[in-house]
């Protein structure tokens, strides 16, 4: 896997078996970093890596894939388009 410099950072050329959308629901911030952990790895991508070009710290992507702690939507969000994941809020039908 290779890394292509463009205007946003860094991208992978992107495996083609990964080259499909996948929706995954996320009830928790827990299960949201159990999908970024999987894209980062899909990706070739250290944490160290990961969370520099988003602008965390290591630590905190760490500790948002393995659920152990609560971080802000603003750093979900970036780390998530970074690395070309969609978060996505669907309307489920009444309240």
């Amino acid at each position: 896997m290779s890394l292509r410099r463009t205007s946003r950072g860094y991208r992978a050329e992107l495996d083609p078996r990964y080259d499909q959308p996948a929706r995954t629901p996320c009830a928790s911030t827990a299960d949201a970093g159990k999908v970024l952990r999987q894209r980062r790895r899909e990706l070739g991508w250290t944490v160290e890596f990961a969370a520099k070009t988003c602008g965390a710290n290591p630590r905190t992507i760490s500790e948002l894939e393995r659920g152990l702690r609560q971080v802000g939507y603003d750093t979900v969000a970036a780390y998530a388009q970074n690395m070309g994941v969609d978060i996505v809020f669907q309307i489920r039908g009444k309240a």
